[in-house]
């Protein structure tokens, strides 16, 4: 079950903050502005849930790395509770969930959503034995949320288990009702307080919103290839992606997308494509979002890249090299770290990097790759020199 949207140019409305008990941190040690040795991830937070057990075990499956699908079938009986019995050891947590098929990040409350929930819970436990019993703390409480991903730090000291309760769904919630498609639990232990180091959200258009759900056709995902090279590591990820936005879009929700994310370091920006396309958006506009943007991230303490455009062979985006000048010209001015050339290989990969179908039905444009490619780009972050230094 799965909500492509609109491929075209649209427009989404600006995001809006859910409630939630988690509040803005920023780092407690180094920022974007203390030079290259303090952007590398010296502290792993690695993922634990997968040698978790799940109860009950219908929703057994939400924790074994299939992403984006209904793995846990809540419906709309409410509450509806998984609790996830996890090794003794870890003082401090990064909870993290997505939907079972919601394609944007954000909707607008009018159109129809697919398996997130709009109100939950998370509680920790040091005596349950079954999941259900015994005594149980809460440490995270959300109404209102209208995101298809999110993820919240938590004290986990002494404790070995976590549940999360799903209390309601979102007003806009297709009658299919809550379907989540996965659990990650990552020890953040080793930075107890502030931003875990190797937290990464990426924010953009559809190409973002199709590139990092972590679909099994888009696997291997960064994720999962930056752990691949160094085991000791496996970062956590959040899809930002909204179709049809242009920077103008994603700047206007950037605050509102920081107070949902505190505890994400590492901001991926995908914008332009939308701002190349047609009645086109003037790269001297494009580049003054941007660098806003960065200003932004900066001052809570976040670390923007920028990676370049991909490339496009549907003759109405002839103009993105001229905004990929401006990316580079904002990276070095910035001093950010460089990003991909998705430029360069879907160029040079056309062939086969949008001709052949896709999974669920899509097919392609020639400006929004197919699976191949879409896997492509997570592995293209996952070696790219500037990526690859920050691991240790």
């Amino acid at each position: 079950m799965r909500n492509l949207g609109s491929l075209g140019i649209v427009t989404i409305a600006a995001i809006g903050a859910a409630c939630s008990s988690s509040s803005p941190s920023k780092p407690s040690d180094g920022g974007p502005s203390d030079g290259p040795a303090a952007l590398a991830v010296t502290h792993p937070n690695p993922l634990i849930s997968r040698a978790g057990h799940v109860y009950p075990s219908t929703a057994g499956n939400l924790i074994e790395g299939n992403y984006h699908v209904g793995n846990w079938d809540v419906g709309t009986t409410f509450p509806s509770s998984a609790a996830i019995k996890l090794t003794a050891g870890p003082t401090r947590l990064l909870l993290s969930w997505d939907d079972g098929g919601t394609y944007n990040y954000q909707d607008p409350t009018t159109t129809t959503v697919y398996g997130f929930p709009g109100a939950y819970t998370i509680e920790t436990s040091a005596n349950s034995t079954t999941g259900t019993d015994g005594d149980w703390k809460n440490v995270v409480t959300v109404t209102g949320n209208q995101v298809r991903t999110r993820a919240h730090s938590f004290d986990f000291t002494g404790m070995i288990w976590v549940r999360m309760t799903i209390t309601a769904a979102p007003p806009n919630e297709s009658s299919n009702g809550v379907e989540l498609g996965q659990i990650d639990i990552h020890d953040i232990s080793a930075t107890p307080t502030g931003l875990p180091d190797d937290t990464w959200f990426f924010m953009g258009d559809s190409i973002t919103a199709f590139a990092y759900d972590r679909a099994l056709a888009h696997q291997p995902s960064f994720a999962a290839a930056i752990n691949t090279v160094f085991p000791a590591y496996f970062p956590a990820m959040i899809n930002g992606g909204i179709g049809g936005e242009k920077s103008s879009d994603g700047l206007a929700r950037l605050a509102a997308d920081l107070l949902l994310n505190p505890d994400f370091r590492f901001w991926l920006l995908g914008y332009g494509t939308n701002d190349a396309a047609g009645d086109q958006v003037p790269v001297a506009t494009f580049q003054s979002n941007m660098q806003s943007m960065i200003d932004m991230l900066k001052a809570a303490g976040r670390i923007p890249i920028m990676p370049h455009l991909p490339y496009s062979g549907d003759g109405n985006h002839d103009d993105i090299p001229t905004y990929n000048a401006a990316i580079d010209m904002l990276t070095a001015s910035n001093g950010l770290l460089t990003g991909p050339d998705f430029y360069s290989y879907f160029m040079t990969n056309a062939a086969t990097a949008f001709t052949c179908g896709c999974s669920g039905g899509r097919t392609t444009d020639n400006l929004h790759p197919n699976d191949m490619g879409l896997q492509e780009m997570n592995t293209l972050w996952a070696t790219d020199p500037a990526i690859t230094a920050l691991y240790h």
